[in-house]
């Protein structure tokens, strides 16, 4: 069975005029995957994230959302 990964997914709120940054933490196998189930929950524009690969090797993206393929028109 293939290793289950965390990834940390931290997104900057802006509320009363102070940033915080809030953390959700996803379960998954791939970084495609983790990052599908995150934006079926959340409607921002960009996200940082945060990983560990297999070597444990530390890993930080940010990413802008949505991720994924476009749908073709006209075709």
């Amino acid at each position: 069975m293939s290793k289950m990964r965390n990834f940390k997914f931290i997104t900057t709120i802006i509320k009363n005029e102070y940033p915080y940054a809030e953390e959700k933490i996803i379960e998954a196998t791939s970084f495609k995957k983790a990052i599908k189930s995150f934006q079926a929950t959340s409607k921002e524009k960009k996200v940082t994230i945060e990983w560990t690969t297999k070597k444990g090797e530390e890993y930080v993206k940010e990413q802008k959302l949505p991720l994924g393929r476009k749908k073709k028109i006209g075709k």
